[in-house]
């Protein structure tokens, strides 16, 4: 005869084990409590999902709120995306603005600098 627990004892022994650790206040983790209650961690995953989601709640490791915070991140990356977007088209519009500028100023000082040379003379309305 073999000596296996029953599924009731293995998931009474998974929530020894788990209120054991958090008494203790030891780090939990499904192989933690997989390792302190003598079965695998893919025994909790395949056949106790719910102490395995238990398990995840107490860590915040729970698959919702994990979701949530990357819907979280995701949204305020979009908006910084958005602000950056908007930054961007008003930094592009300073350059040319700027860009007309220098291309103005460079025209005057080639035209003061062929005065300069006494080859062309600046014709004066009157």
């Amino acid at each position: 005869m073999t000596n296996h627990a029953t599924k009731p004892d293995r998931r009474a022994a998974l929530m020894t084990a788990l209120q054991a650790m958090q008494s203790d206040e030891q780090k939990i983790s499904i192989s933690a409590v997989a390792r302190k209650a003598g079965v695998t961690p893919a025994l909790i995953h395949n056949t106790y999902p719910e102490v395995a989601e238990q398990i995840r709640k107490l860590t915040g490791r729970e698959p919702t709120a994990i979701r949530s915070k990357e819907a979280e991140t995701l949204l305020a990356l979009q908006a910084t995306n958005k602000r950056l977007q908007q930054e961007n088209i008003q930094l592009n519009a300073d350059v040319a603005r700027l860009a007309s500028i220098v291309q103005t100023l460079n025209d005057e000082i080639a035209k003061l600098r062929a005065v300069g040379t006494g080859k062309v003379f600046e014709l004066v309305r009157q």
